[in-house]
């Protein structure tokens, strides 16, 4: 199977179910106490809870009927859920766009969700096994949802003016584009760029590699390579493409002759839990990222590792990222914003070097950073508003120097996976 298998033969790939619970090492979303719930109806009784990244979603059963609720870690409810009664005049409007733009799809389920400041249908619709949702407005109108804004220190406001006379390399507060990314692709985890328009992308439950262009914005071929997994990085090399699993494996082939079988090397590193990879393509080594700190190590670090490209079987410590360092600079840069009573966490997530300076750029995706790196020296840290970015998890370099990061969605629907491009300035 190569990268001309076409996207109308993904038949075989199956939505995965939704996680049980999900959990992030930073900020989590912390359990209501039942006390101090407000439900959607008196005498609601609560079905199911689930714990997620930066909120936690409870499903009630009111007179019979399930309504969905989320409620960020104060307790105030962000959002609602629950089946739609459209008006038979806005339900035509509906039909007519839903036939026109999408035939041969059909309606799945459909949802009135309710936010404190506006309220839109979800509609989610089935063709040949993949999941699409598609939004519209009260009156029928196509809408697209806003990311919700979840319990963080800054926003897109206080970082406009703490930034207003400050210039760099990048606008994280405007970015030049945001590619809206298929069902397929919304837990997107990583992303390489292979040419001017195209990515290799993976999403961390399947075992396949897509292939996305940008052009077009769609989703033209993928391959499957192996069994589904929690897949965190992806990068190039030459023809071969490496794709980086959590417990330290990285699967490997030639993209361009795949015989259907990937090679399979387990780096040995000094950590449980890795999401970044990078190819180095001027020092010909790999760099990857450890989430979380060194087993038996010091809690406040964070490793990169280095392999050489013909050598993936040896990794030695490349950087060392404190994590009090990281904390020191937020308090100094945005003193405004954070203060010496918060500990940020920076667990990385994604690691690349840029084209033109050589800096390590290392995204974190628990307390939304971006921390820059010269000579492996911390010189600079960006906040990233979840109100743009709801779980940054990739990083990719343009040779121009343009800078791309893919943000993972919500697992309810209301926020798809994306990929933002910034162009440098």
């Amino acid at each position: 199977m190569d990268f001309n298998f076409k996207l109308k033969h993904m038949k075989s790939i199956f939505i995965i179910p939704m996680l049980l619970a999900e959990f992030s090492l930073a900020q989590s979303a912390k359990l209501p106490s039942a006390n101090n719930l407000k439900p959607p109806c008196p005498d609601a009784e609560i079905v199911e809870t689930e714990i997620k990244a930066d909120y936690t979603e409870v499903e009630y059963l009111c007179n019979g009927i399930s309504i969905e609720v989320g409620y960020d870690e104060n307790n105030n409810i962000i959002y609602t859920e629950r089946a739609a009664a459209i008006p038979a005049e806005v339900q035509k409007k509906i039909n007519d766009k839903l036939a026109k733009r999408y035939e041969g799809w059909s309606v799945d389920e459909s949802e009135l969700v309710e936010m404190p400041d506006t309220a839109f249908y979800k509609f989610e619709l089935m063709k040949g096994g993949i999941e699409e949702n598609v939004y519209f407005s009260l009156d029928g109108k196509y809408y697209k949802p806003h990311n919700i804004p979840v319990s963080e220190t800054w926003t897109v406001k206080n970082l406009s003016s703490a930034n207003k006379n400050k210039t760099g390399p990048y606008n994280f507060l405007n970015p030049d584009k945001v590619f809206e990314l298929p069902e397929i692709l919304r837990e997107i985890s990583g992303l390489t760029m292979i040419s001017d328009n195209e990515f290799f992308v993976i999403q961390d439950e399947i075992g396949a590699v897509f292939k996305y262009d940008l052009k077009h914005e769609k989703v033209t071929g993928m391959t499957r390579f192996g069994a589904d997994g929690d897949y965190e990085d992806i990068a190039v090399n030459k023809n071969h493409v490496y794709i980086l699993r959590s417990d330290g494996t990285i699967f490997s082939f030639n993209y361009l002759n795949f015989n259907g079988k990937a090679e399979q090397t387990i780096v040995p590193a000094n950590s449980t839990n890795i999401e970044g990879l990078f190819f180095d393509s001027e020092n010909a080594v790999f760099l990857m990222a450890s989430k979380s700190e060194p087993v038996g190590g010091n809690e406040n670090v964070r490793n990169v590792y280095e392999m050489d490209e013909n050598g993936l079987h040896v990794a030695k410590i490349n950087l060392e990222i404190g994590i009090s360092e990281i904390n020191q600079q937020l308090l100094r840069k945005y003193p405004g914003i954070v203060t010496d009573s918060y500990d940020f966490q920076f667990n990385p997530s994604a690691i690349a070097v840029h084209p033109k300076t050589g800096e390590k750029y290392i995204l974190s995706a628990s307390n939304r950073l971006l921390a820059v790196f010269n000579e492996n020296k911390l010189t600079d840290i960006f906040p990233l508003p979840s109100e743009i970015y709801y779980k940054p998890e990739g990083l990719a370099f343009a040779e121009n120097g343009d800078l791309y990061i893919s943000s993972e969605g919500m697992k309810n629907g209301f926020v798809n996976g994306q990929i933002l491009w910034f162009k440098h300035r």
